[in-house]
């Protein structure tokens, strides 16, 4: 049985108060709650919401991170650093890195084969723009993300692996892809990995693939229903502590 996340990507939002006010707030939900619970504050964040987080079972994740130990890489964080802090979850792939900073799907294979072999744990999203599901490549660009962003990645390595799908046109927007057209690319998503060696289909069926766009208390339920949707991996939704509270019930 698969282990339900939630998951709040805080993105560049919330003051240093927001952030930490949010995270001791969860502190107790973690403790009652059937799901993993994660958070990926700013990076200047990081440090006071694991502080937080420590000894509980709030998961802190980074937003990003590069595939090296320290190094003379501007602007960059090593997971040597977040280490230091007690972060091993880094998230890799999100649309907004894809359509806005240049991050190609090679890119984020070199990212997630690093980062899996040194012992951190990877979400990796994947989705498509609207353009491209109105010409009906939906499939094809999951295709592409997923033959391409996983390669080379070996069976031991997919136990720290989180996949999620992310459909680039409802992140932010207030559209939410219907529970069938999340199942269906969610199950395509796990068709595709069960395709990458010999024996992954096994790798396929346990590994958690999340949701994410617009995902809110009034519509998560209805997703999660579906057999393929591991939980969720939520913006606007998760900065706000109630609104987070509610994503939990």
């Amino acid at each position: 049985m698969r282990k339900k996340i939630i998951a709040g990507n805080w993105k560049m939002n919330l003051s240093l108060a927001e952030a930490k006010d949010i995270a001791k707030g969860l502190l107790t939900a973690c403790d009652s709650s059937s799901y993993e619970i994660m958070v990926f504050p700013s990076a200047l964040h990081l440090e006071s919401v694991a502080s937080i987080a420590r000894d509980s079972q709030l998961i802190v994740g980074a937003q990003n991170a590069y595939q090296s130990g320290l190094t003379a890489m501007t602007g960059e964080i090593s997971p040597v650093q977040l280490a230091e802090l007690g972060i091993k979850t880094v998230l890799v792939g999100h649309s907004e890195r894809r359509q806005f900073l240049g991050e190609t799907t090679e890119f984020d294979n070199a990212k997630i084969s690093y980062f899996l072999k040194h012992g951190l744990r990877v979400v990796y999203c994947v989705g498509e723009t609207w353009a491209e599901r109105e010409k009906g490549n939906t499939f094809s660009v999951l295709e592409d993300q997923i033959g391409k962003g996983l390669k080379g990645i070996t069976s031991d390595l997919f136990k720290n692996l989180v996949i999620a799908y992310e459909p680039v046109w409802a992140i932010g927007t207030g559209k939410v892809a219907t529970p069938v057209e999340a199942e269906e690319a969610h199950a395509f998503i796990r068709k595709e990995i069960g395709k990458l060696f010999v024996g992954a289909d096994l790798v396929a069926e346990n590994i958690q693939i999340l949701y994410g766009g617009s995902v809110k208390p009034d519509n998560i339920k209805e997703l999660l229903a579906k057999p393929n949707i591991d939980g969720g991996l939520v913006g606007g939704a998760s900065q706000k502590l109630d609104l987070f509270l509610g994503l939990l019930k």
